[in-house]
Parts: C-alpha cells; structure tokens; sequence
C-alpha cells in the first residue's frame, strides 16, 4: 500500500510541476514598439457644402465639411418628393482627383422608393444610390475643383399615416491624400 502511494505523490507532484511549467511558459511574451509621430491633421480636399434646397431639406453640415445631416426632409403619401440640390460635393484640391465611394450604412422606415441621384460638375447625371433596396452604393471620380450635385428622391406608401417616419445612414469613402499634406 505504501508503494502505491508513493508512486500516486510522484505521479500528482510530476503532474502539477508540469502545469506551473506550462502556465509560466503561457505567461511568457516580448513587447516591440511601434511609433507614430507626429500624425499630422490638414484640411479636407473633398466636403459637403450646402445646395440650393438646403433649408428646405434641413442641412447641416459640421465645422469642417467633412458631416452632414437633414432634418426636414419629409413627403406626402403616394407622392414622389425630390430635392433636387439638398447638398453638394466639393472637390477643393486644385490639382488632383479622388475616387469616390457613396454607400448605403443602414436604412430603417416603410418608404415605397429612396433614391439619391449624383450629378456631375457639368450637371449631367451619373448614378444613383437605391437606399431603401439592393443598388446601394456607387463609384465616382471627382476631378479637382468639380462640385457634384446630390438630389434625393422619396416616395412614402400610399398607406403612409402622418407620423410615419424612416431614417438612412450613408458614408462617402474618399481614397487618396490630396495636396493639403
């Protein structure tokens, strides 16, 4: 009896060594350093600036250009409404172009049709972004110094109550630097 006990107490200290080695060895890592510095801010070259139907859509646009929000926009029951120039993009670089990306983020409401309609600098039309559906992103190139037109069309179901209310989150991806750096 004695010797199995002693077999079991090597074998149960055997066992635990083994789980401290383990768990120190776990335990066990390196730091590198990484460093940025300085990150440098400069202004936007691509902004959103206010349309001719900017009041009536309720536009804001935040302190550098770079946020927008409309608050008023609105539209009876089985009627299409359009603001034909609630906002603009404006390409400010003098000297370069920027591809550029409009995508739908996130959409939430009844509304039968909501769709924003990109016209160039010459004011012809280019593409159109179905909010409320499946065609929910388009690419563009915004030359230097071009303003884009943005119209946005809503059409609310027939059976739309007043009251009813719908919402849209979008995001304009703009790939390169510009000449601001």
């Amino acid at each position: 009896m004695g010797r199995i006990f002693k077999k079991s107490a090597k074998m149960l200290i055997l066992l635990l060594m083994s789980v401290i080695v383990v768990t120190v060895t776990a335990a066990t890592y390196n730091y590198m350093l990484m460093e940025a510095s300085p990150i440098n801010v400069y202004s936007a070259m691509v902004v959103f600036e206010n349309g001719t139907d900017a009041s009536a859509a309720g536009t804001s646009i935040g302190t550098n250009g770079t946020y927008i929000k409309f608050t008023s926009m609105s539209g009876w029951p089985n009627v299409t409404r359009v603001y034909e120039n609630a906002s603009v993009i404006h390409n400010t670089d003098g000297s370069q172009s920027f591809p550029c990306q409009l995508t739908v983020d996130s959409f939430s409401g009844s509304i039968d049709s909501l769709y924003i309609r990109l016209f160039d600098n010459s004011d012809t039309y280019d593409s159109t972004v179905q909010v409320h559906g499946t065609s929910n992103s388009t690419s563009f190139t915004i030359a230097a110094g071009e303003v884009w037109r943005l119209e946005w069309r809503i059409r609310w179901a027939a059976t739309a109550t007043a009251g009813s209310t719908a919402s849209a989150t979008l995001s304009l991806r703009i790939t390169g630097e510009g000449s601001g750096e």
